[in-house]
């Protein structure tokens, strides 16, 4: 199984979302159906192109929110479970060196979580030193089998998992008026 990992941030929250599949096949899979199911949208060729590189959450939020709708309904039927953990901001900012510290504790509280062997795929951080005490510090952990960093435009499940922040952000802020997070809700678990 994968678990695909990213990360969102809002004045009063910090978010750490896993998305658990069975297969990297998988998700590829409903990617391409996915994408199958919105490529006749009326959306201008410009538009398409940069929307289609990558399906960036805040993107589509804001400006095409019935895609946002069809991918959350795709990641419903490939997802086995969508576990997620936040951290109550005390300060409005919170700094790099405790945000990573924020990062690892809650990505080590989804791990825990998960009675099956995983391989972890987290968004990229371009930022070696960081990513390396991310990998460190799970890679001990007793059901990961492999950690990697992975670019958001090479791996479709992180753009899922990206969507799926959002959902979640908008959630815990009250303000999802599509109700994105509604489609996904019954495999969604907060630890």
């Amino acid at each position: 199984m994968i678990l695909y990992v990213d990360e969102t941030e809002t004045d009063d929250y910090f978010i750490v979302t896993g998305m658990l599949v069975e297969s990297k096949e998988a998700v590829l899979l409903g990617y391409k159906q996915f994408k199958n199911i919105i490529k006749d949208y009326k959306i201008s060729p410009q538009e398409k192109q940069s929307l289609f590189h990558e399906f960036k959450s805040v993107k589509i939020e804001k400006h095409h929110q019935k895609i946002k709708i069809k991918m959350m309904e795709e990641i419903a039927e490939i997802s086995d479970c969508i576990i997620y953990s936040s951290y109550i901001k005390k300060d409005e900012k919170l700094y790099q060196e405790a945000k990573e510290d924020v990062y690892i504790s809650l990505l080590s509280k989804i791990v825990s979580n998960i009675a099956d062997p995983i391989d972890v795929v987290f968004d990229a951080f371009n930022k070696k030193d960081f990513e390396k005490k991310i990998i460190l510090s799970i890679l001990p952990l007793e059901n990961i089998e492999k950690i990697t960093s992975g670019d958001s435009i090479l791996e479709p499940g992180l753009q899922f998992v990206d969507n799926i922040c959002g959902a979640i952000r908008l959630n815990k802020l009250n303000n999802d008026e599509w109700g994105f997070f509604d489609i996904i809700a019954k495999i969604v678990k907060e630890v």
